[in-house]
């Protein structure tokens, strides 16, 4: 009889160690499939485990934030390369001279480069907006900026070529 109290007592703890597993499991049991810790419904751990959460970029920014640094970094490249190489080389042409010898060529030189030193700052936007949105700062506006920088980076291509060929 003893043998049997001892054995129903055992039991009788080992089952309510079991339930008490179970409690925390249903608690926590999203966070600890996802192999996060489980944190209490309440208090201290709760707390600190929303202010040591990683902040995370919204992927919602990080779309029109690598088509416009994609455009930007293109047209600031390539795009102004193809566009100097071309309009200097009909300057050129036209005029049979250098840069540096006629006033046509040297005006229609200096505004490529300035369309490509704006294409330069263009890109440290880019940047900027890049780490702002890493931090989380004021999301919407990161959002809308990104997508306005692409196309003001072909709009800034094409005035500044239309007027290098006009200044010649």
């Amino acid at each position: 009889m003893a043998q049997f109290a001892q054995a129903t007592q055992s039991s009788s703890v080992q089952g309510s160690i079991a339930d008490q597993g179970a409690d925390e499991r249903q608690d926590g049991a999203s966070d600890h499939l996802q192999g996060e810790p489980t944190a209490p419904a309440s208090g201290v751990g709760l707390e600190r485990a929303l202010v040591s959460a990683p902040h995370r970029r919204p992927s919602s920014v990080g779309r029109p934030l690598g088509i416009s640094f994609a455009v930007i970094l293109v047209l600031a490249t390539f795009g102004g390369f193809a566009t100097t190489f071309g309009v200097m080389q009909s300057c050129t042409d036209a005029f049979s001279c250098t840069v540096t010898r006629c006033s046509p060529c040297a005006t229609t030189a200096t505004w490529l480069d300035v369309g490509w030193a704006v294409q330069g700052v263009l890109l440290l936007v880019g940047v900027l907006l890049t780490v702002l949105a890493r931090r989380g700062v004021r999301p919407r506006a990161v959002w809308l900026a990104a997508w306005v920088l692409g196309p003001a980076s072909i709009a800034l291509l094409i005035t500044t070529t239309v007027l290098a060929t006009r200044s010649y």
